[in-house]
């Protein structure tokens, strides 16, 4: 359900850029989102996180939309574990698109942070376009300044379960709460919740030799149903 702030992972490349250090292997990855089936709401991302001596490396890019709409993202990114926090900054490159007025860019930061308050208990803080970056398209379009914070809690090595609050500073908090259960050893399951509006999240995921194959599925009360799925390829094991 997308409460993936206190995660470190590859995937905060995307979500948290402090949990990239979290990255134990050298992981190459690609993901897919179609949005309720609306033709041209399609986003796809790949991305690249590399650990190196002292912290991490990672690289991404992103693009959403067609030929009449499209958002494009290019990042780099560093995360680094000082004690129990992990900090990470992101800088990106970002160019909106629209067919017969042209293409507009700019540049932007982002900062994350994870702290492990107890073993089992992590929090975690995050903000998108901390510089408050602004589209060169002659009318100074600002572009959205992203908060996030959240708990996660493993009573066990098998179960978290995460809530998170997100907002945007131009619309109302989001609540968002999720749990993953893993079954067996590589495989997992995972359900959860969004407010306002309401929508409810599945999928699960599986582990197999070096790669991993994530799904999850999001349903709307009107839109009907939203689809994502990810694979990723570890090239580097942990030495």
């Amino acid at each position: 359900a997308q409460s993936n702030v206190t995660m470190a992972d590859e995937l905060s490349l995307f979500n948290n850029v402090g949990g990239i250090s979290g990255v134990s292997e050298g992981v190459v990855f690609f993901g897919y989102r179609r949005f309720f089936d609306i033709e041209g709401f399609d986003k796809v991302a790949a991305g690249l996180v590399h650990p190196l001596k002292v912290g991490a490396l990672g690289v991404s890019v992103v693009k959403f939309g067609d030929d009449l709409f499209s958002e494009q993202q290019l990042s780099a990114s560093y995360g680094n574990k000082l004690g129990f926090v992990r900090l990470g900054i992101r800088a990106s490159y970002y160019q909106m698109r629209i067919e017969d007025f042209g293409t507009a860019n700019a540049f932007m930061v982002d900062l994350g942070a994870i702290v492990e308050l107890v073993p089992r208990l992590s929090f975690a803080t995050y903000i998108s376009n901390f510089t408050v970056s602004k589209l060169n398209d002659g009318d100074g379009t600002k572009l959205p300044v992203l908060m996030k914070a959240g708990l996660s809690y493993r009573p066990t090595d098998d179960i978290r379960f995460n809530l998170d609050i997100h907002k945007d500073v131009e619309y109302d908090a989001q609540l968002k709460a999720g749990l993953e259960y893993r079954i067996v050893e590589k495989f997992f399951v995972r359900m959860g919740v969004n407010s306002d509006p309401f929508r409810a999240c599945f999928g699960g995921g599986m582990k197999f030799g070096r790669f991993q194959i994530d799904y999850a599925a999001t349903s709307h009360r009107f839109l009907g149903l939203a689809h994502q799925a990810s694979v990723a390829f570890r090239y580097q094991k942990d030495e």
